[in-house]
């Protein structure tokens, strides 16, 4: 890319550039509403869509419906200058169709599951057909000192335990619609799930594929969990194929089927087993073989990209329990990606292991799912936050998770929040997705200076697993644990000190690996050293590599103990390379000063650890991103030096600007000194030839401003009255007292005898076509709800859902219209208005009477208007709206629900350049309206801006639709299961956010 090129991305990225989020398609969609919300999506700055059905459809999935809805959005998409692609499943993980592929029971996913008895409790009649074979061996702790095939009439000896290993099928459940996973290790099963997904869309889109749909995303496959009860698996159990034992003697010349309970088992602490090894070799080979290869080959024939995440990134044991190795399936994606979910996940390690595939394989784009899980209450700080060390770990297409069609019943807490026109702040979202678009244009096609290769230990974990080894994702085993911190540690120590590198996964090596003249080569990438650390076994391979590598002079570093096995067995073949290379401790001091290459940016301030930075080679310089990763504090006078340069650039991806900071040059290489944000970033170019830019100029004005402590303000919305709690009465029978709408509904269905609702639930599409969803009338129940008023409002309205299947509303008994208003926030709510005379001060009732059918629910209702808010005992109470308010949390001012925007309005600075300070909001972000509106949505949230007459603070949705009982308020991560909580999860009092300007903003003149 030509530098002028860049530069015009930069300061106007393309839709390539541009996040696509996951367009979560759960309700009974419509064409004019797709439409207007694609109008959305451009208008927030998004370069394109991912359509995927998501809990809640009610339009069939892979119907003639959805199929022409999937075309006309692709039309209409492309006219508004997006990108639109496809999704491989309904809901996820990929493979089964929604239940399509796995009613048919050989399709479905398999385990090998092993079972202990007694002699007492042990009897021949416990074989089945299913039974695979049965020890006895004698086990202590999980470990056994003997073993021996038991055949039928035989009988345990004094001390042996009988061990059976027999195979099951994956159990069903509603997730997949009330069959279960598919057997991704079959191909015969892969082929029906091409046959009933991909095939259909080849069918019914197959002229826009590849032209007007640019690709498909696959979510979270994987080849079923290992010794885990993770997605259906057990902690007994491992994933089966039928023709596993077959199959396993052919590829590794000795038998799995008489080596079992060294699978399964182990024969002394701390083992390493080349049974265990070798069968995590198999089922990654079969996993490979029979589904990623043959959808990356379809697409391939159909013109599609190949994209998405397989299951899962976050450590060593994550992806050894679900997958194998992540980086073997990266290979057979066209743009590989990753799954961050959370605010506060920090596996920096996930990104670091697919850009080093995308760099060593050629592949210039990299995808990362991101912001799942992490709730109603996000700023764009988090969001900057969570983004930007993707983007800095190579990270460049980005799909956040998730932006909903409808927000009706379940969907509203399908991990929220939601990244569309549900939340107040979407007209301001564009900002997030300028500056992390300008990030990708800057650096796309720009090549990393990663001259050390990281050789992955991953094969070491497969090696030491066993039954018992994990608790759900995590190791418990203390070598397993062992392995999991010195990977953290080496990619700690090596970051913190800006020493970039690639991972080596040695099968990847196998296959496109070479030493030439001291240099070291895999596919498009060159390391001048490779680092051997917290590696247990190595591969006969890697050893003929990294030998015939040193050999030539190459730098090879084993740091810590060499690696004893080889190929999972007891060698010294490894050590003794060891002993002609470079050996150091696996310290901070000794790694960084054998893994450095000078090249690194240096950087002298308190906790220089903290600050992230890569260098990238692009035409005529260099390009360097610095990232402080502390969200809580920012670093002031930090030193930085460059390395080798004569002229720098700012390139400011937060405007576009590109200016000449401030420097030094000294001995040839570049120095400044910079006050860096907490979260804060700075992107650099070091050019070989100088250019006139405009220079960075610094505020003068030293005068403060006096603020005052009360404010006059406007709501962009009415206020909002949140009822969640109703009692309930049935025709069936059922009365319910006083509770949180949830609980009532999960009650209400306890007694009809109907499954729960929930983010796994029977898709609506399903229920209506298989089970009589909508025709099969459950029950008619009566729901009312309870406020109280202290000054009487007018003209307020009552926004509820599901207006289709309520017969009656009436208030305090009075029965007022069913007629709709308009919408709120989402086209699944309908404001009612309320007459006037129909309320009363004191306590008010609105009681709702409502056909229940399968697919309904009872939700919380709102009342909206000009009112304020209090929640004594919480008991919502309507009051006089406050006609100023302060600063400090809005909450207890009449505002506990409100989730719109807010407008401080400010007098006295007409015809006059300030500085504006926000040193504490609660809300997404601020905007400043003077000459011009200035957004201050990422720390330090400082702007200059002339004639300041407002402060808009846009709020979260987080206080307005929850979890609003959890008493634990900042929560690691979110998801459906949070807002259906019990005691000690659970609280009667309303758990809010502070919202409003928290601290006086400090403004200068």
């Amino acid at each position: 890319m030509k530098l002028l090129e860049r530069q015009r991305l930069f300061q106007k990225p393309s839709r390539e550039y541009r996040g696509k989020p996951f367009w979560s398609w759960n309700g009974k969609l419509e064409e004019k509403e797709l439409k207007r919300q694609i109008n959305v999506m451009k208008e927030m700055g998004f370069g394109g869509f991912f359509m995927h059905s998501r809990t809640g459809l009610e339009t069939e999935y892979l119907g003639e419906d959805w199929f022409r809805l999937i075309n006309r959005c692709a039309d209409y998409g492309n006219k508004k200058g997006l990108e639109t692609w496809l999704y491989d499943e309904d809901r996820w993980p990929s493979g089964s169709a929604g239940g399509m592929v796995t009613r048919e029971p050989r399709y479905r996913a398999m385990f090998l599951e092993m079972n202990q008895f007694s002699p007492q409790d042990w009897k021949d009649s416990l074989r089945t057909a299913d039974t695979a074979a049965v020890f006895a061996c004698r086990i202590k702790d999980g470990i056994f000192s003997s073993k021996r095939r038991l055949s039928e009439g035989e009988l345990l000896q004094e001390g042996e335990t009988a061990v059976e290993f027999r195979t099951r099928y994956s159990a069903c459940n509603d997730n997949y619609n009330g069959y279960c996973y598919v057997n991704t290790m079959n191909r015969e099963a892969i082929d029906k799930y091409l046959e009933s997904t991909h095939e259909k869309y080849r069918e019914h889109c197959g002229d826009k594929l590849g032209t007007k749909i640019q690709g498909i995303f696959t979510d979270e496959p994987h080849r079923g969990g290992v010794f885990t009860s993770f997605a259906e698996g057990e902690v007994n159990a491992a994933p089966y194929t039928p023709g596993l034992f077959e199959e396993f003697e052919k590829r590794f010349g000795y038998s799995l089927l008489e080596n079992l309970p060294e699978l399964f088992l182990r024969r002394e602490e701390k083992e390493l087993s080349r049974v265990k090894r070798d069968y995590f070799e198999l089922c990654q080979q079969l996993f490979l073989e029979c589904f990623a290869r043959p959808i990356s080959d379809w697409c391939r024939e159909n013109h599609l990209i190949f994209t998405g995440h397989v299951l899962h990134e976050d450590s060593l044991c994550c992806q050894a329990i679900m997958q194998g190795s992540l980086m073997r399936f990266y290979e057979y994606m066209d743009y590989p990606g990753i799954d961050i979910l959370a605010e506060n996940n920090q596996c920096y390690w996930a990104a670091k292991q697919v850009d080093s595939v995308a760099r060593q394989l050629d592949k210039k784009w990299v995808l990362s799912e991101l912001y799942g899980c992490t709730g109603w209450q996000m700023d764009f700080e988090a969001y900057k936050n969570i983004g930007d060390w993707q983007a800095l770990f190579g990270v460049n297409l980005r799909c956040p998770h998730l932006s909903w069609y409808t927000m009706k019943g379940e969907g509203k807490r399908d991990y929220p929040a939601s990244i569309l026109h549900q939340s107040a702040w979407y007209p301001e979202y564009h900002y997030l997705e300028d500056y992390f678009s300008r990030i990708h244009a800057a650096l796309h096609g720009a090549k990393a200076d990663a001259a050390l290769l990281v050789i992955s230990p991953i094969e070491s974990v497969w090696a030491r697993a066993y039954s018992g080894a994990f608790d759900g994702l995590t190791g418990t085993d203390p070598e397993i644990r062992r392995l999991e911190e010195q990977y953290a540690s080496v990619f700690h120590m090596l970051t913190g000190n800006r020493i970039d590198f690639d991972y080596g996964e040695e099968d990847i090596m196998a296959r496109h690996a070479h030493a030439e003249n001291g240099t070291l080569h895999i596919g498009s990438c060159t390391y001048g050293k490779v680092l051997v650390a917290g590696v247990d076994t190595l591969r006969s391979s890697t050893l003929r590599l990294l030998t015939d590598y040193a050999a030539q002079g190459g730098a090879l570093i084993f740091a810590g103990n060499p690696p004893a096995f080889l190929d999972a067995l007891p060698s010294g073949e490894v050590k003794a390379l060891a002993s002609a290379c470079t050996t150091i401790p696996l310290e901070e001091k000794a790694l960084t000063e054998a893994c450095a290459n000078g090249r690194e940016i240096k950087i002298d301030t308190e906790d220089a650890s903290l600050l992230f930075a890569r260098s990238y080679r692009t035409e005529g310089g260099r390009m360097i991103l610095l990232l402080n990763t502390d969200r809580k504090k920012g670093r002031a006078n930090a030193a930085l030096c460059l390395g080798t340069g004569k002229y720098l650039e700012q390139w400011d991806p937060r405007t576009g600007k590109i200016t000449e900071p401030e420097y030094q040059v000294i001995n040839g290489q570049i120095h400044l000194t910079i006050d860096l944000e907490a979260g804060g970033e700075r992107l650099y170019r070091i050019p070989a030839r100088k250019r006139r830019l405009p220079k960075q100029e610094a505020f003068r004005g030293t005068r403060t401003f006096p603020l005052p402590d009360i404010f006059r303000y406007t709501l962009s919305e009415p206020n909002i009255c949140v009822l969640d709690m109703a009692a309930v009465t049935g025709k069936t029978g059922l009365s319910l007292p006083p509770m949180e709408v949830l609980k009532a509904d999960r009650a209400l269905r306890d007694h009809l005898r109907l499954p729960y609702r929930g983010g796994e639930m029977l898709q609506p599409w399903y229920q209506v076509k298989y089970k009589g969803g909508s025709t099969r009338l459950c029950d008619i129940i009566t729901v009312t709800y309870r406020f109280h008023i202290d000054a009487l409002p007018t003209g307020i309205s009552l926004a509820l859902e599901d207006l289709e299947h309520i017969r009656r509303i009436l208030i305090n008994s009075r029965e007022i219209p069913r007629k709709s208003s308009g919408k709120w926030i989402d086209i699944c709510f309908d404001k009612i208005p309320l007459p006037d005379e129909v309320l009363r001060p004191g306590a008010n009732t609105i009681t709702l009477v409502m056909d229940y059918y399968s697919t309904c629910g009872i939700e919380a209702v709102y009342l909206l208007g000009e009112f304020g808010v209090t929640l004594a005992n919480n008991r919502p109470t309507l009051t006089t709206l406050p006609e100023t308010i302060t600063i400090g949390d809005i909450t207890p001012q009449g505002l506990p629900f409100y989730s719109g925007a807010i407008t401080y309005h400010i007098e006295g600075l007409q015809n006059t350049l300030c500085s504006v300070t926000a040193p504490d909001f609660g809300g997404a972000l601020l905007k400043l309206s003077g000459k011009e509106e200035v957004p201050l949505a990422f720390p330090p949230h400082k702007a200059l801006i002339r004639d300041l007459n407002a402060i808009r603070l846009i709020l979260t949705r987080r206080n307005t639709f929850g979890p609003l009982h959890h008493p634990e308020k900042r929560q690691y991560s979110y998801s459906p299961a949070s807002f259906i909580t019990e005691p000690p999860c659970w609280t009667d009092s309303y758990v809010l956010y502070e919202q409003g300007l928290l601290k006086k903003p400090e403004i200068l003149y």
